[in-house]
């Protein structure tokens, strides 16, 4: 389906906490703002949102290399700075940061220390084209998003899954710029959002963990398309769409059941949700800031 302005509950996110003054970088050009901005300095890029048993919310910030985190009661406090481009970021069992970064593949993050490690930077000795966006399942398997500069020109991305016994396997190719990736809570249906389609694909998942039958879940419309998504315990997805400054909730028939709206501008790249499914919060790259709205 395409999902476009229709009846359904639409609601406005409000903004949560602002990147303190302190932390916004003057204007600087890098790499990554070359090839991914065009070209603008990027002085900050808020994205990989996830929150700790504490009820802290850690998050990136992309061409700064920087990983950061926010009190419940929204302080910031730089957690490290590298060489790297952070992208999406998952609290660990047991309470480490696993990041994906597009500059070096997989990356481990101590939160208490700063320290931290590449634990998967390449697949039988070949580089990954950029890694994007990960998410850790029930089994501990990590699912991440190998996206780097593919699109509808260059349908090259892929799909990782990485099991806790070290096995990599290569679940999809052929994708045309993969991004946020999450498998239900039975371990049975993957959804990946693939940007430059402007969609969400989903695919039944086998015993083995392999996708069978993918199909387009949902598609959506605008200059940019969907980037972070999350599954709730009803099933419903939840999807950034940046370009419309908005996030889409769709049941699991592909439905739309609300629409959350932004200010223009505040780019929604990807979100979390507390443990106990009261408050959702939103980074907002364009904005600096991190948005919520309450769950319901």
């Amino acid at each position: 389906m395409l999902v476009t302005a229709t009846d359904f509950k639409s609601s406005v996110a409000q903004q949560w906490s602002a990147l303190p003054d302190s932390l916004v970088r003057r204007s600087v050009r890098c790499e990554w703002s070359e090839a991914n901005r065009r070209g603008s300095s990027a002085r900050n890029f808020l994205e990989g949102p996830d929150i700790s048993a504490d009820g802290t919310l850690f998050c990136v910030d992309i061409p700064a290399g920087r990983i950061l985190s926010v009190s419940s009661q929204g302080q910031w406090h730089v957690v490290c700075e590298y060489d790297g481009w952070p992208n999406g970021l998952k609290v660990q069992h047991h309470g480490q940061l696993l990041v994906a970064d597009h500059k070096n593949g997989l990356v481990e993050v101590n939160p208490d220390t700063g320290t931290v490690s590449i634990v998967l930077g390449h697949r039988l000795s070949q580089q990954f084209l950029g890694v994007n966006d990960l998410h850790i399942d029930a089994e501990r398997t990590v699912w991440f998003t190998d996206q780097g500069q593919t699109g509808l020109h260059d349908p090259t991305g892929r799909l990782y899954r990485w099991t806790s016994n070290g096995q990599l396997t290569c679940v999809l190719a052929g994708l045309p710029s993969p991004n946020g990736v999450r498998v239900s809570a039975d371990g049975r249906e993957l959804y990946v959002a693939i940007t430059r389609d402007n969609s969400v694909w989903r695919a039944p998942l086998m015993a083995s963990g392999e996708p069978s039958k993918v199909g387009r879940f949902a598609s959506f419309y605008g200059p940019v398309g969907p980037d972070g998504i999350h599954i709730d315990s009803r099933k419903r997805l939840w999807v950034c769409l940046p370009g419309a400054d908005t996030v889409w909730v769709l049941t699991p028939q592909g439905e739309v059941s609300r629409r959350i709206r932004f200010p223009e501008g505040a780019f929604p790249s990807n979100l979390a949700i507390d443990q106990h499914e009261q408050r959702v919060f939103v980074t907002c790259s364009g904005a600096n800031a991190i948005f919520t709205m309450a769950f319901d």
